[in-house]
């Protein structure tokens, strides 16, 4: 048997996923052509003036009377994902909390009768977990929603009108786009892409992409999202929808692949992590023209069990399963960015317009040896139906000094634009080397700060853009940076000084960020600015995480480097040693104007004890054993700051342990060249974002 058929039917087009314009090269296209204007010139009309609208809105009200497909049956194959995402600068990090997989047979008659019942259901959780799946969830979507689109049971979304129903052709606006010729093993297939959105982008409706079969006037595909008013659950971020049909008997499209997403946050707090659930779902071993005996449509659409089945319905476990699925957040990337491109920027997110927030615990409080006991608030704000306003004020209890930030951003295009002001008391560091939390308590327990401050005052315009896991951002603004000096006395033996970093006067400084990541955290970015002020320097920065697999574990290499020319500012100077980079070696002792870091590690997974969770006899927490090997050299000696340009290679061995999830991370290294140890626990580095 041919590739994409199967026994009563033919899959159109062969190859997934079906007219996703990213992937469309990778059908088998007998050929393409724009027939419509490019998407920034189309003309949006009501769905009463194209004749195609009118055409599939009419039926998909009559749906197909042919006797040979007016009755069939398919078998669905689904996993559901419960999981963590926090925000990074770099891009989001995933973290799968429980895994649920299905197996539901689905029967369909004509015009829009569906049933399906659950054959086999299993789960396992990797996080202490109490979620509970709304029913529909654990199903298909038979019928592309019928004249309204309800989720959640109602309770997400209910009642919102069909773009391709009777009431949807006054409430929709259209707009035509390119039509595609596909080749199928039947003959040529025209699909029509029309973008849609709501007249009145502040009331309730579906904001996407539709993939018209030009002939049968069925829909081929639906990729949407809603508008914010749509969600009547105040903790929903954003739901994003996409429906995938193929061609059977070369007469009818039936559901093929279906992917809905419900993105959720803590509505009262704007905070970088979310919780998402998604479900991602095949539906093949179609037969048409089947007879149902008289009862198969009564009663509930969706039956079964009422909870996971102990059993041996699979052999090999679902861990495996997740990896072959695509990230959470990457593959919404280009649903979002039509809406948004279709709104004009009119905001997507259907959380409550006022909110208290920051960008992690310790804007909330913080404990640092120049500020000392710092508490801070934080907001967000919603204006009119596309302005984001955010701002942060702290108070240091040692230095009594205000520092504070406020933001006001647009989006753009496929990006956002923002103007911020911000007077911060900041690490010179270009990455973290420890959790927030972890370094005040640090601090307040021992002295050991891992930080070495300067005051900044900045106003910039910026432009960040995403698409998928790649990151694009530039900014043009002005800044200053004085030095500040330790204030705060520790329960230990007292911090350290703080350096001397800052330097009078302002400089004009431009910044671009390029970066790409997948959800593990890998990839690579690169950063460069330049100032001028007093003086003029300029400054480039990469790094790149890889990853190579192995009969047991993974190996993982991290690099990076960076370099600079001109008159540097002390703050912008490049640093290396002890916690973070090379374990063994003191703090900070390394740095200058060129550094260089290369980290090799064996990955491998470790059954180690489980703690004393809640529901631990059914959760499997991975931990990860991970032998290294690293080396980080420092050019370029400024004889203003702490940290020395040895101009030599100093290689460090270690161990480290990432436990329960990971959540944990353990990390001791020693110095090749001294002898000397560094220890260090924390979170794991994934957490340090909300820490």
């Amino acid at each position: 048997m041919a590739r994409g058929e199967q026994q009563h039917g033919t899959y159109l087009p062969p190859m997934r996923p079906v007219l996703t314009l990213s992937t469309i090269h990778l059908l088998c296209i007998a050929s393409a052509s724009s027939q419509q204007p490019a998407a920034s010139a189309q003309i949006w009309q009501s769905g009463r003036s194209l004749d195609l609208i009118r055409r599939a809105a009419a039926q998909r009200a009559a749906r197909d009377a042919d006797t040979l497909l007016s009755a069939w049956r398919a078998e669905a194959r689904g996993i559901l994902r419960y999981a963590s995402v926090l925000d990074h600068g770099a891009g989001p990090i995933e973290r799968v909390i429980r895994a649920d997989e299905l197996r539901v047979e689905v029967y369909g008659e004509s015009p829009n009768l569906s049933k399906q019942i659950i054959a086999a259901w299993r789960d396992t959780s990797f996080l202490p977990n109490r979620i509970s799946y709304h029913r529909d969830h654990l199903g298909i979507v038979a019928n592309d929603f019928g004249a309204t689109i309800r989720l959640g049971q109602g309770d997400e979304v209910r009642d919102v009108i069909h773009p391709l129903s009777a009431g949807g052709l006054d409430r929709y606006q259209f707009a035509a786009g390119d039509t595609v010729t596909l080749q199928s093993q039947s003959g040529l297939v025209h699909v029509a892409i029309v973008r849609v959105r709501p007249v009145n982008p502040d009331s309730a409706g579906a904001v996407g992409t539709l993939y018209i079969d030009l002939d049968r006037a069925a829909l081929v595909q639906f990729r949407f999202t809603f508008t914010p008013v749509s969600y009547r659950d105040p903790s929903v971020e954003e739901i994003t929808v996409a429906l995938d049909n193929a061609l059977q008997e070369s007469a009818r499209w039936l559901p093929w692949h279906q992917s809905i997403m419900i993105r959720r946050r803590v509505s009262p707090l704007d905070f970088p992590a979310r919780t998402v659930i998604r479900a991602d779902w095949t539906i093949d071993n179609y037969e048409l023209g089947v007879h149902h005996p008289p009862d198969r449509f009564a009663g509930l659409p969706l039956v079964g069990p009422r909870g996971p089945i102990r059993g041996g319905a699979w052999s090999a476990p679902i861990a495996p399963r997740l990896a072959e699925l695509p990230a959470v957040d990457a593959d919404i990337a280009s649903i979002e960015r039509d809406a948004l491109q279709s709104l004009n920027g009119h905001l997507l997110d259907g959380l409550p317009r006022i909110r208290l927030g920051g960008a992690g615990i310790s804007d909330f409080v913080r404990i640092n040896r120049v500020e000392g006991v710092t508490p801070g608030i934080g907001g967000r704000v919603g204006i009119g139906g596309s302005l984001i306003a955010r701002g942060h004020i702290a108070v240091g209890l040692s230095d009594e000094r205000i520092v504070a930030n406020a933001s006001l951003e647009r989006g753009v295009g496929t990006g956002v634009v923002s103007i911020a002001a911000q007077r911060l008391v900041r690490d010179i560091g270009d990455t973290p080397v420890t959790s927030g939390v972890m370094n005040s308590l640090s601090t307040a327990i021992t002295g050991d700060d891992f930080g070495d401050y300067v005051l900044t005052q900045s106003l910039r315009v910026s432009y960040v853009a995403r698409h998928g896991g790649a990151m694009i951002g530039a900014s043009v603004g002005v800044e200053s940076a004085r030095s500040v000096g330790s204030t705060f006395a520790s329960l230990g033996t007292g911090a350290a000084p703080n350096p001397a970093l800052g330097r009078a006067g302002e400089w004009l400084v431009g910044h671009l960020d390029l970066a790409r990541r997948d959800q593990h955290g890998l990839g690579w970015s690169f950063g460069a600015d330049a100032g001028s002020g007093n003086g003029s320097y300029w400054r480039l920065r990469g790094d790149a995480n890889g990853r190579i697999g192995l009969s047991t574990g993974e190996l993982l290499v991290h690099a990076t480097a960076g370099t600079s020319g001109g008159d540097l500012p002390e703050y912008r100077s490049f640093v290396l040693g002890g916690r973070g980079t090379l374990p063994g070696t003191p703090f900070r002792s390394l740095g200058g104007r060129r550094t260089a870091l290369v980290e090799v590690a064996w990955a491998i997974p470790a059954a180690l004890p489980t703690p004393p969770f809640p529901y631990s006899r059914w959760i499997r927490l991975p931990s990860i054993v991970s032998p290294y090997v690293a080396a980080g050299i420092a050019g370029g000696d400024m004889a203003t700051v702490p940290w020395r340009a040895t101009n030599r290679i100093e290689p460090v061995a270690g161990l480290r342990v990432d436990l329960w999830g990971p959540m944990l991370r353990l990390d001791a290294g020693v110095s090749l060249r001294t002898g000397r140890v560094g220890f260090s626990i924390d979170a794991h580095p994934d957490w340090w974002g909300v820490l």
